[in-house]
Formats: C-alpha cells, structure tokens, sequence
C-alpha cells in the first residue's frame, strides 16, 4: 500500500469493495431491485410487515427480565449482588438510555443489518460498569493475524476495540465473523412488496384507473404536446391552453368527477386492471414471504390468512414462536453476555447472565397451577421458588423445605420393599405395690 492509500486510510478508513453490501456509496444510493424500487435497512423499515416482525422479535428480548447469577459452591445458584453491573444492566446499562431500549435497539440492527454491535466499558479492575451500543453501519470486524478487532467510528473519528470488549449479536453468517443481512438477503421479496405499494398509491391517485392513452383523430404538433401537459410540464391547468385540462382532472381530488376530453380525443385503457394482475393476492403472498423471512406466525402480524383465529392452535403457534424464534436470539445474548461481559476470574468463579422467559411462556392459571402442584409434589420446588416464579411475596417461615406425597415411593424401593421394621415391645412396667387388707373393726 502506498503512501497516499494509507494516508487515505488514516483519515478515511480501509477501503470497501463496492459489492459489499455495506459499502457507504451502496447505502447512500440504496440496492436497487428488479422491481424498480430501491430496499435498504433503512427503508425496509417503511413497509409495515417489516416493522411488525422486527417489533415482535425486539419486544420480549427487551422486556425480559435479565440478572447476573453465580452458582454456589454445593450447587444451586444466587444474584450477583456484588457485582458492579448487577443493578443496572436489567434498569440502566449507560446512563443516556434504558436497559429495554439498549437491547431493542441492538436487536433490531441485528435483524436489518445482520449484525448488533455493543461496546462494555470497564473499571480499573476490567468488570464491566456499562454498555453502549455501536452504529451497526459504521461498525466491522477486523481480523489480524491472531487477533480480532471492530472498526467503528464516532463523530467522525475511527476507533479500534478489541473483541473481548465488543458484544456482537448476529444469526447466520459465512464466514463466523459477520452476520448476513436479512434485508440484503431479501431484497428482491421486499423490493416487490414495496412496489406493490407504490403501484397501489398511484392507482388511486389515478382515479382507481388504470393506465392508458389519449387516442386524437388528427396529428399532433409540439404545441399540442406541450398543452397537453402545461407549459412547464406540469399537470395543471393552463387557462391559454385548454388541451391542458385532460391531466389536471386526474387525482384524487378530482375522483368520481366527470372528465372531458377536448377535439375528438378518445382514451384507451392499457394495462391490466388490478383485480386481473391478482393485486391483493400478490401482496398477502408477500406478507407471508416477509413474515417467513423473520420466523414470526401470521397471526402475529394480523393477518388470518389460512391460520386459525382463535382456539388452541393459537397458543401452540405462540409456543413454537417463543421457541423457534425468540429462543434462538436469546442464546445468541447470553453467550455474548456471559463470555464476554466478566473476567476471567468471574467467569471461574461462576458468574453468568440468564434472561428470564417465564413471562412468555406462562400458560393459562389453570394451567400454572397444575404445573406447580406436580412439581411441588415431587419436591422439585419449593413454595418460595413458586412464589418467585409468580413474583409475588415469600411463603414465610418454612417456604424453602421440600415436600413429597407419601402415596410415592422410589423405584428402588418398588422392586426390593425394605424389610418390615420388627414389632415395638413396649418396656415392662414396674409393679405396684399391693394395698393392705382393710379388716372391719
């Protein structure tokens, strides 16, 4: 590298192929699709069925209730009280924002941009005091012979972190180190979905018509042409030209309007109607295609197309959301958090971060009861771990025995009964002295 790439390279940063889809010049401009409209992260965002999916996944990683734990020496496992983030990574991780903004906000760059970027700062003993999240556009990975770096810049200035101190949330990747984006992976579907839209928005600021052409018995001259759409090309009314008034009746404004078409002009439709091109149809099959694309049911992004409305089913599909989409992103959490969040000593000594997803998948109360009663029957809980389950107050004295039903017994037991205990003799009891005789007098 020569002298003037690597002074552009300090001032500017490494240099991007343009085919890499976070190329500045390719966000600027934007991907453009065989559909003729342009789809980035950014713009993504304006479809609806986008939003809704990315809302649904960021919402429960958000509102889940995340804790430091350490697992104790005889087993079982305790809060971190101790530890300098125990108090606000769940409330306050930085003091410009909310835990549940931090997390959504890094999970939706995770789900547009393929990869969420947080930066731990540290205390002078390397525990982690705080988290800041990273633009995920001005943000990579940097891999140096043995050692792995993130580029990032910041009010215009390039920084270089190391990887034990980035928090990187991504899904799918090629190679390990960058996460695919689902926008760039997708961007035909959502290129087609957005030009349904915007074919939809000019059909009915067209009147509800579809297209067509003025049909005129004679030849036009350039003047007539340039009537027809005003003197500087616009579609207003000219009062010198009245040829111009064709086009300034089109509009919403003017819908339901009778139209005139001035000497002997006839209009020819063209195009095909919506209702023949399958409009609404082609846009609920992109709904599915978007909706597929995220791993979020249907029936999560209103639309009851071909999913039952109400019933069991729509519990199991709430489920199966939890478990194949929520889960997922969760683990991918956790194991940043846990490997990268604590020193090696912390790490040793057990610390680790667990989101609690109860919340979600609670059933009905009937359900919970159940569940608890089986539970609590075989001494796997306890009334204070049911009652924290259900975040309400501790049993009281007592709340951490275990308890199990004498009507069970252990296998063991079942297939060699323990000898019967020999039958209790009770002690001999003492005699008692005999009274004397009373003789009459």
């Amino acid at each position: 590298m020569g002298y003037f790439a690597n002074l552009m390279a300090a001032a500017f940063g490494q240099s991007q192929p343009t085919s890499d889809p976070n190329h500045w010049l390719i966000r600027a401009v934007g991907g453009k699709t065989n559909a003729g409209v342009s789809v980035t992260e950014s713009t993504a965002l304006q479809l609806p069925v986008v939003y809704a999916c990315v809302n649904r996944i960021t919402n429960p990683i958000a509102r889940f209730p995340v804790k430091i734990l350490k697992r104790k020496a005889g087993g079982g496992t305790e809060e971190a009280t101790e530890h300098p983030l125990y108090r606000t990574l769940g409330l306050r991780p930085n003091p410009f924002m909310s835990s549940r903004t931090l997390r959504k906000t890094v999970q939706a760059h995770a789900l547009l941009w393929g990869n969420g970027y947080i930066e731990i700062e540290r205390n002078g003993k390397g525990q982690a005091v705080g988290l800041w999240p990273l633009l995920p556009w001005a943000t990579a990975p940097e891999r140096r012979d043995d050692r792995l770096l993130y580029r990032t810049t910041i009010g215009g200035q390039q920084f270089r972190i190391d990887q034990g101190d980035v928090l990187h949330i991504m899904d799918i990747s090629q190679d390990g180190y960058v996460g695919l984006s689902p926008i760039a992976m997708a961007r035909e579907a959502l290129g087609l979905a957005k030009a349904l839209e915007t074919f939809g928005a000019k059909f009915f600021a067209n009147d509800a018509k579809s297209g067509g052409f003025l049909l005129h018995p004679g030849k036009l001259s350039g003047q007539a042409h340039q009537n027809l759409r005003g003197p500087n090309g616009e579609k207003r009314a000219d009062p010198a030209n009245p040829a111009s008034r064709v086009e300034a009746q089109g509009g919403l404004d003017n819908a339901h309007r009778v139209k005139v078409l001035e000497e002997g002009m006839k209009y020819v439709q063209t195009t095909i109607p919506p209702e023949d091109a399958q409009f609404l149809g082609t846009r609920l099959a992109q709904i599915a295609e978007i909706a597929r694309m995220y791993d979020v049911p249907l029936i999560l992004l209103q639309s009851h197309d071909g999913v039952p409305s109400w019933g069991a089913g729509i519990e199991q599909l709430m489920i199966g959301f939890v478990r194949q989409t929520i889960e997922p992103w969760v683990a991918a959490w956790e194991q940043e958090l846990d490997w990268k969040l604590f020193t090696e000593e912390e790490r040793e000594q057990g610390y680790y971060v667990k989101f609690n997803m109860n919340a979600l998948l609670r059933g009905d109360m009937a359900a919970r009861a159940a569940f608890y009663k089986a539970l609590f029957e075989v001494g796997a809980l306890t009334p204070d771990l049911i009652c924290a389950l259900e975040d309400m107050e501790p049993a009281g004295p007592g709340g951490d025995a275990r308890f199990v039903s004498t009507n069970l017994q252990s296998l063991e037991n079942a297939l060699n009964p323990p000898e019967p205990p020999a039958p209790r003799v009770p002690p001999p009891q003492p005699a008692t002295p005999a009274e004397p005789e009373q003789v009459p007098a």
